[in-house]
């Protein structure tokens, strides 16, 4: 029976601003994997919901209160067993790897065609791109030589030219540019090329926006407070980037089809607007202007998710600095909740993420706690109802994470780009 860390719940006593309920009050029972041979806890006891307030969008900051439990699977088998129970909540403890001095963003892809994912990292300090090959069982090693980059703040994995390789693309805050590193041969690639941005990029995304086939980039502009699209020329090229006005400081952006239409539609985190800005997409790959949302102050991260089971994408902003998460709730054809919910979380958010880590079949929220240096998962148990609190030690100060399979079991791994400790870290599920 393979081991797992231990499980810390938040028994939310007394929710903030508890005057109207988005989501159901009244969650049924649930139980979390954790450590092996332990007693079942009830979600119940422990269970808070999406709350909104009549008067006001930003509750109150006091932390609900602390108690450790531990609580078996829901399954028949415990953790450890290779079999996943829906409703078990199993990870083995973290492993490290140093890759350099500062890493801030990670993705992940297959670069060398062998089957096997592998990890990129930027490394903002070290003025590198790291890789991180594959080798099975959620096991890497670093590769050399790193990537030359100067100021590299966000990162994606993507087949940016159409040969069928994966590329590297970075979003580069010192160059005010996307950095494009075409692949060149199974896990090689050829010096970098710059595609415009606007001022202070700090993340990025590709995506088909215009419906041809090809990926194009977006790029989200602290500085110049806008999103700049560019879109694939056909060639392995770009064309000038079309700037979309959104609010102050965009810091982070994701990629949606909010309204149905089969078209992606993009949403960015501007902190210091306070604000979600989504941005309906129109069929040319060219947007409409923005819709904006109050959220969390400063919000620095995103994810997007069904989290109340109404077949609508509703989206999700996390605070640095605030102790919880705002939830904007949509409807499926493209229109926002005006105020947004809200869900006790922790102070020192970099990052989140929505996937269903305990396979019963709702959308989770996982994200990392850059100052207590730990992943935190908020398990939700069906239509918004939130009830556990997981927190499990990673690397010092993460700054970003992805959630795959990384190692074919089935299973959702979780890996961290520690800024602290130069390292990325691997928590691999161990059901």
């Amino acid at each position: 029976m393979g081991p797992a860390a231990m499980m810390y719940a938040r028994h939310v006593t007394r929710p903030p601003l508890l005057l109207a309920v988005v989501l159901a009050c009244t969650p049924g029972s649930a139980t979390t994997s954790d450590v092996p041979g332990t007693s079942t806890g009830e979600a119940s006891d422990v269970a808070t919901t999406i709350h909104t307030s009549a008067t006001s969008t930003t509750p109150s900051t006091d932390e609900p209160t602390l108690a450790t439990t531990t609580a078996a699977g829901a399954g028949a088998g415990g953790c450890g067993d290779g079999v996943i129970d829906p409703g078990q909540l199993c990870f083995a403890p973290a492993r490290s790897i140093t890759i350099g001095t500062t890493p801030v963003a990670l993705d992940v892809g297959d670069l060398d065609g062998d089957g096997l994912l592998d990890l990129v990292a930027v490394d903002i300090a070290g003025q590198t791109v790291q890789r991180l090959r594959g080798l099975g069982g959620a096991e890497f090693e670093l590769l050399a030589p790193a990537l030359p980059s100067f100021q590299p703040r966000g990162v994606v994995i993507a087949d940016l030219n159409g040969d069928p390789r994966l590329d590297i693309a970075v979003a580069d805050l010192g160059l005010g540019a996307m950095t494009v590193y075409l692949a060149t041969g199974p896990g090689e690639f050829g010096g970098p090329t710059s595609v415009k941005a606007g001022e202070r990029p700090r993340a990025l995304l590709a995506a088909d926006l215009d419906g041809k086939g090809r990926l194009d980039l977006v790029a989200a502009n602290e500085d110049s407070d806008n999103l700049t699209v560019s879109l694939a020329d056909g060639h392995g090229g770009y064309f000038a980037p079309i700037p979309y006005p959104v609010g102050l400081a965009p810091y982070d952006l994701t990629v949606a089809d909010f309204d149905g239409d089969d078209h992606l539609d993009l949403v960015s985190a501007d902190k210091d607007a306070g604000t979600v800005s989504i941005l309906l997409a129109v069929d040319d790959g060219s947007f409409a202007a923005a819709i904006t949302r109050a959220v969390v102050p400063e919000p620095r991260t995103l994810a997007v998710a069904d989290l109340d089971g109404d077949g609508a994408r509703d989206i999700v902003a996390a605070s640095y600095t605030y102790p919880y998460l705002s939830v904007v709730l949509g409807d499926g054809a493209g229109g926002f909740a005006e105020k947004a919910g809200y869900v006790p979380f922790v102070v020192g958010v970099y990052a989140v993420v929505a996937a269903d880590l305990d396979h019963d079949g709702a959308h989770d929220i996982v994200g990392v706690n850059h100052d207590l240096h730990e992943v935190v998962v908020i398990r939700n148990i069906g239509a918004g109802k939130l009830p556990f609190y997981a927190f499990y030690p990673v690397g010092r100060n993460p700054f970003d994470l992805i959630v795959r399979d990384l190692d074919g079991d089935g299973a959702l791994d979780v890996a961290t780009a520690d800024s602290g400790s130069g390292s990325v870290t691997i928590l691999r599920a161990d059901p």
